[in-house]
């Protein structure tokens, strides 16, 4: 099942800090459950969130409610089927000229808490802060194309480009970095903010949050756009999947999305009144092996541990064989998905170049995510290493501390299994494998100058079919390298209770006014 912590690393001085979310026990979560309301709807989530600060977002559930909360020039459209951009909070936007793209945002659309309207001083502020060294953005690399936003009006600017660049949009204007904020409610909080955010937009606002128990949305009255069916949101933080799936079946939740090993059984004995169905994810898993490491400095040492993994047998034994073994980062049906070019075991040849590299006897350690997913693949990978003469120490952590990383920490990175959370434009995750993020996005140390000429000439592709080509490329480096071994991008199961249509993205991702009653 390899349950996806979905998490993006954030910068040094701000991972010491975040405010990890604490899953909730069986007991915790039919104790803490609100109160069953037909306006209700209750999603089990995998936390708590940690920053609703675009600048600082971590995790999955951080990211739901960061685009469900602010606004966008532009969003993908929640039909559930394909990834479609429609706009949102713009009226118009012209992209004519690559160097310059022009925004006309909605009149009328106010901020909770008395911070009056959206403005495009707001979309300056919100695009440029990430640029300040000071703020330490971790989206900071995703706005490096950016020269300034110039309002031209209340309502009105032109987004300034320092060079061509389609990926600012495809990547992260139309996504969760295009979030904007309340430039008044962020200079009011000394220019960031964590988990209560006071100004924000939508059919939905903050109405209360009990960390550990729940976080609870309440219908925006100063919202005049498209409504949800639902009075409240109500989000319950249940780490354990088994503990969600006996919350849905007591009545306590409504929604819930997890991994696609226990999809045979859910379907076998459905939990009443339920719809049961499966998304494709486009969320990245890999093993990262650490090039900078005294261990698996040489390159044949890497291939040998690529070689000698049986990724098939990972993904039998945690996905129940529902998912597929990734070829890259790009997920299938997206530009730059590498088709047909899965790596196959070789144990042999694992053996060979582990000779070659005079390798006998290496012992290395593997840190992740204490999953049972993850464990039951740092086992497999544990007994395949053995085969070639590897020992593997096997070091299994809470979230908290394997995404905390520093400066030892990263001296000291070996190898690593983890999974990022997706977009459908490729450039988004790949442009963090380059020098400047060794030790903090860039674990695998990863470092090319070929790469990153090719990653500044998809930044300035504007066709997507070319900009895939260029992905592909990109890709098969990194696999060469021996610094990626590319394992899934794991489907997800959606269970929702019978009455309603759920507002998904075509990964499965909630977009909370868009659930409907069934007629």
């Amino acid at each position: 099942m390899l349950l996806h912590s979905d998490f993006r690393p954030k910068p040094l001085s701000f991972v010491r800090s975040a405010l990890f979310g604490v899953a909730l026990t069986v007991g915790a979560a039919a104790a803490g459950a609100p109160a069953v309301a037909a306006e209700q709807l209750r999603m089990a989530v995998p936390s708590d969130p940690g920053y609703l600060d675009p600048a600082y977002w971590g995790s999955t559930v951080d990211q739901f409610l960061i685009d469900n909360l602010y606004p966008r020039l532009a969003k993908y459209a929640p039909d559930g089927k394909e990834w479609k951009v429609e706009l949102a909070d713009a009226k118009s936007i012209d992209m004519s000229d690559p160097m310059n793209i022009v925004f006309e945002l909605k009149p009328g659309i106010m901020w909770a808490g008395g911070y009056g309207e959206l403005t495009a001083e707001d979309v300056k502020y919100s695009f440029e802060r990430h640029l300040d060294p000071d703020l330490e953005s971790s989206l900071a690399p995703e706005f490096s194309s950016l020269e300034e936003v110039e309002v031209t009006g209340k309502y009105t600017g032109i987004i300034r480009l320092k060079e061509p660049s389609a990926t600012l949009w495809a990547s992260t204007l139309v996504s969760t970095g295009g979030a904007i904020i309340s430039k008044a409610a962020a200079e009011e909080a000394d220019g960031y903010f964590e988990a209560t955010p006071v100004a924000t937009t939508g059919p939905y606002r903050l109405k209360e949050f009990e960390p550990g128990n729940k976080l609870v949305l309440e219908r925006n009255p100063d919202w005049t756009g498209e409504t949800g069916d639902f009075d409240e949101i109500v989000l319950l933080p249940i780490g354990d999947e088994n503990a969600a799936e006996l919350a849905f079946s007591a009545g306590e939740i409504d929604f819930m999305r997890h991994s696609a090993g226990n999809f045979d059984t859910l379907k076998a004995n459905p939990p009443a009144d339920s719809e049961i169905f499966m998304v494709q994810s486009i969320d990245p898993i890999w093993l990262g092996i650490t090039a900078s490491h005294e261990k698996l400095q040489d390159q044949r040492v890497r291939n040998a541990i690529q070689l000698a993994i049986d990724v098939p047998t990972i993904l039998q034994a945690t996905s129940g064989g529902y998912s597929k073994q990734a070829t890259g980062i790009v997920a299938e049906g997206l530009p730059g998905y590498r088709a047909g070019k899965e790596l196959k075991r070789d144990v042999d040849k694992a053996r060979e170049l582990l000779a070659e590299a005079g390798a006998d006897g290496l012992n290395v350690r593997l840190d992740y995510v204490n999953t049972t997913e993850r464990n039951t693949a740092a086992q497999i990978i544990q007994a395949n290493l053995a085969e070639v003469g590897i020992t593997l120490d096997l070091n299994a952590q809470d979230e908290g501390t394997f995404w905390n990383i520093d400066e030892a920490k990263a001296a000291d990175m070996q190898m690593h299994l983890k999974a990022w959370t997706g977009n459908p434009e490729g450039f988004y995750t790949l442009q963090y494998f380059v020098g400047d993020q060794i030790g903090v996005w860039n674990w695998e140390a990863y470092q090319d100058d070929e790469y990153e000429r090719l990653l500044e000439e998809a930044r300035v592709t504007q066709d997507a079919a070319a900009r895939g080509e260029i992905y592909e490329t990109m890709q098969q480096m990194l696999e060469d390298s021996g610094t990626f071994l590319f394992i899934a991008q794991d489907p997800y199961v959606v269970v929702h209770r019978k009455g309603m249509v759920p507002g998904i993205l075509p990964d499965g991702r909630p977009v909370f006014h868009a659930f409907k009653k069934a007629e």
